[in-house]
């Protein structure tokens, strides 16, 4: 029997067919690994194509948004959930920032009209984690709240319901975090707005996000409106056009 022997071509060509082959899912396996790495730029970049139409103009009210703006004349505690609309999520109010936020207010000694105005807030639950998707707090309850309270104290109200409070940092964990399901720190953080003795009160939200990328909280384009609740009360259903907070 004559033994076939193999050609110096033919053995080229098979070599050359398996390393193109090894070479083509090297790629592949390549771009699989590429497509899961984290990207907070690329995701910056997407935020800021889908929020471009919102330019640096002022949210035109377009319901009546008056709010009592007269200080109560006695001493007053009282449970507000605070929400927050934001320019990061286009201020879609089913992703905004709540907070738990229990309040103090004191007139001022031989001047009522004008007083002080202590507030204690707590992030609330906005991130379900297992299914990646922002969520509402099933009620206004402290066993809704995430992570660390902020407890601002004495901050001067006027006769008209001017205040200012300078919250310094606030910290979101990532299940407070309805805008993103990530952990963020706001440094500084300003909340200024009107208080009075009404069911609501209002204020615009400015400061700097510095985790986990940088981003202006234009006071203009962040809105805040708190609503008077009880433990356990339901959260309350706010449209687009109540967010606004003229003073």
């Amino acid at each position: 029997m004559r033994s076939v022997g193999r050609s110096p071509s033919s053995s080229f060509g098979r070599a050359l067919g398996v390393a193109l082959t090894i070479g083509s899912l090297g790629v592949v396996a390549s771009a699989t690994n590429a497509a899961c790495i984290p990207d907070p730029e690329g995701d910056y970049k997407d935020f800021r194509e889908r929020t471009a139409n919102l330019g640096g103009n002022e949210p035109e009210p377009t319901v009546d948004a008056s709010f009592d703006s007269k200080p109560p004349e006695t001493a007053v505690e009282a449970l507000y959930v605070g929400i927050c609309v934001t320019s990061l999520a286009a201020r879609d109010p089913a992703q905004a920032l709540r907070f738990y936020a229990e309040t103090k207010y004191t007139p001022d000694e031989g001047s009522p009209s004008t007083g002080k105005l202590s507030m204690s807030l707590t992030p609330m639950v906005g991130w379900d984690v297992a299914g990646n998707r922002y969520i509402e707090p099933a009620s206004v309850s402290k066993s809704e709240t995430r992570g660390d309270t902020k407890v601002v104290e004495a901050i001067p109200v006027t006769g008209g319901g001017r205040f200012t409070a300078e919250l310094g940092t606030v910290t979101l964990a990532k299940e407070a975090n309805s805008i993103s399901g990530r952990d963020a720190v706001i440094n500084p953080t300003t909340l200024d707005g009107l208080f009075g003795a009404g069911d609501r009160f209002c204020s615009t939200l400015g400061g700097l996000l510095t985790v986990p990328y940088s981003f202006t909280f234009d006071p203009k384009q962040n809105t805040c409106i708190f609503v008077k609740a009880k433990e356990g009360d339901p959260l309350p259903k706010l449209e687009s056009a109540e967010f606004v907070c003229a003073f």
